[in-house]
């Protein structure tokens, strides 16, 4: 599906001004399109249903957890504070729509989800596009979480030091934050043993 328009061109060109995630080196119209890889269409949850945020019971703030902040549903569902992700260990990741490095990673995030069952949270943060692109790219990368909406990208870029996407956090069930892996997650191995490592969950 093709998403060019003239907001993500310029929301890929502030990407590449941070320094972070790879985009299309042609047609500004498949920014955030299939990967070059030819890799397979993603698997396991991509319904809508799937990507409703949860209604979390609030949580203390701890200073080695996410921090507090609380930012809406990139679908449906409530607001969700960052910091109330408790009680199941849970992966974080920090995606926009015209990062393809974050398409690439979405079959890796599925392929984990179906084989964890409820044994580990996803949840996603979106931003620097709006909700409509956001959206639009969550039908097309088969993104498997649900996600919190941060249009402009301010709050996330201080709140947690993430200032270009791809990043994924690894969060205890008890909120503490024990793993954080910048850029790509380039294979299923690779996701398998972050997961182990740092959560102790074995895929």
């Amino acid at each position: 599906m093709t998403r060019g328009r003239g907001a993500l061109v310029a929301a890929a060109v502030t990407a590449l001004l941070l320094g972070g995630c790879t985009g299309s080196d042609s047609d500004p119209s498949s920014v955030g399109g299939p990967s070059e890889s030819g890799s397979a269409q993603p698997v396991g949850r991509t319904s809508a249903q799937d990507r409703t945020c949860p209604r979390l019971q609030p949580a203390a703030v701890r200073p080695d957890g996410l921090p507090d902040l609380e930012l809406p549903c990139l679908e449906d569902g409530p607001a969700v504070n960052l910091k109330d992700l408790r009680g199941t260990p849970t992966v974080l990741n920090v995606w926009a729509a015209w990062c393809t490095n974050c398409d690439r990673e979405m079959p890796l995030f599925a392929s984990a989800m179906d084989r964890a069952d409820d044994k580990l949270r996803f949840f996603g943060v979106h931003y620097k596009a709006t909700r409509g692109q956001g959206q639009a790219s969550e039908e097309d990368f088969g993104v498997p979480f649900p996600s919190v909406h941060d249009p402009d990208g301010d709050r996330t870029a201080l709140a947690l030091k993430a200032t270009a996407p791809p990043q994924t956090f690894f969060v205890t069930a008890d909120g503490k934050v024990v793993g954080h892996e910048v850029g790509e997650i380039e294979s299923q191995d690779e996701l398998d043993g972050l997961v182990e490592r740092y959560l102790g969950v074995r895929l």
